[in-house]
Parts: C-alpha cells; sequence; structure tokens
C-alpha cells in the first residue's frame, strides 16, 4: 500500500547554483527519508489544500456577519452543504444572520425523519423564550437525518450554526440547488440584506442595529415582540 500523501504533492529533483544569493524552495527528492505534512495523513490540515479541495472552513464576515464561501444560501437565510454525490445527503441549517435574528434559541421543532418538505414551505421551528420563527424548507427533498445535539441543546445552532448546528439533512428531490445563492453572489446578497436591516431598524423601527458600528450580536434584544415577529417575517418567512 502506498504512503498515505497529499494527491496535489510533486516532487522533482534540481539543481542550482550556489552563488546564487536567494533563498528557495527546492522540491524534496523522491529518495528523501525526511517526512513531512504533506507525506503524512496530515496533509488534510494544511490550509492550501482545504482551500483548493474545496474543504476551506473559514467563514468570511460581511457587515459584521459570518458567512460559509462554500455553502449555498436560501433567501431565507438557511444554508445549504450539499454531498460529494450527486444524489448524497444535504445537510441543512440556518446562517449567522438569522440567528442572530431570532435571538437565544431554547427550543426546536425538528421535521421527523423520512418526513418530505416542499420548497418555500415551512419545515421547522426555532422557540426563543415565547417567541416562534418559522422556517421554510431550501428545496424539494426527504428528511434523512435530524441532528441529536441540537434536539438536546438548541443553543447549539447559537454557538456554531455552519457545522454543529446542523439542523437535518436532507435528499434532494429535484436539481434545485442551482437556484441558491453561492460564493461571491452569496456575498453581495447577505450585503443587501444587512443594509435592509439597517434601513428598517432606522426608518421604520427608529432604532439602530448597531453598536459602536458593528452589528449587534443578539438584534432580537432590541426589540418588543411586535417589532421582532416583523423583522422575523420579512427576512425569515
Amino acid at each position: 500500500m502506498g504512503e498515505d500523501k497529499c494527491p496535489f504533492l510533486e516532487m522533482t529533483t534540481m539543481t542550482f547554483c550556489k552563488a546564487f544569493p536567494t533563498k528557495k524552495m527546492i522540491p524534496v527528492d523522491r529518495g528523501t527519508s525526511v517526512k513531512s505534512m504533506c507525506h503524512t495523513g496530515n496533509y488534510r490540515l494544511c490550509s492550501a489544500f482545504r482551500e483548493i479541495d474545496g474543504h476551506e472552513s473559514a467563514a468570511d464576515i460581511v457587515r459584521g456577519f459570518s458567512l460559509r464561501p462554500d455553502y449555498y444560501y436560501h433567501p431565507r437565510h438557511l444554508w445549504v452543504s450539499p454531498g460529494k454525490e450527486s444524489d448524497a445527503e444535504t445537510r441543512v441549517g440556518i446562517d449567522d444572520f438569522s440567528q442572530r435574528l431570532v435571538g437565544k434559541i431554547d427550543r426546536v421543532s425538528l421535521p421527523p425523519e423520512g418526513s418530505s418538505v416542499r420548497d418555500n414551505s415551512v419545515c421547522l421551528l426555532l422557540h426563543s423564550g415565547n417567541k416562534t420563527a418559522r422556517m421554510v424548507a431550501p428545496g424539494n427533498g426527504t428528511v434523512c437525518a435530524v441532528n441529536k445535539k441540537v434536539a438536546d441543546n438548541p443553543g447549539t445552532i447559537n454557538r456554531d450554526p455552519y457545522e454543529e448546528g446542523w439542523i437535518f439533512s436532507l435528499r434532494p428531490g429535484g436539481d434545485w440547488l442551482s437556484r441558491l445563492y453561492h460564493g461571491s453572489v452569496a456575498r453581495q446578497w447577505l450585503d443587501w440584506e444587512v443594509e435592509r436591516l439597517h434601513r428598517m431598524f432606522s426608518n421604520d423601527l427608529g432604532i439602530t442595529a448597531t453598536d459602536g458600528g458593528e452589528t449587534l450580536p443578539d438584534i432580537s434584544s432590541r426589540l418588543n415582540e411586535a417589532q421582532w415577529s416583523r423583522i422575523v417575517a420579512l427576512f425569515l418567512g
């Protein structure tokens, strides 16, 4: 069995002039006994590998809100992380924008495993105190599994909405992923949404969504129940 090394690693032998003063990165000879990260399973931790292979998990920051650039986004602020294969399970969650609008999530009503969900129809409920946000499905499909960690500890969504806070996995029915926002389009969309939020806070509610230039971490804390319901209905559905 061959060594587990980075598939992007190329090795060759090079010669160079010792008189040349510039230090260079010299490829490793095939016969070397040196074991670097590139020659072990640890290459998966390399930032260059993760970026090239599509596994970069670092979130972008768009006007104070985090956004995973490798995910797809529904206009009602759900994210979708597709599997590698066309028929693979697809994870679904809510983005940083929506969890901060909802506020501290203390209960989640999840769709039953094996149930069908329909595009833009309510598929789950997020409860914050006596307030409830209805979230719609990003597309048609069948629920494969729900995140037990979220069911037992709903605050996981607030703490880590993009990883541990995934909500359910879905076997997509139809090709609806291409209709969602992705990459630079997702970043532009979120920028517009933040602008719309600030404008609504200022013009319609007469309050500010920022503190010292930064968007408030818990936007719902500035809203009464009527204002909260209005904001959530406008942005989350």
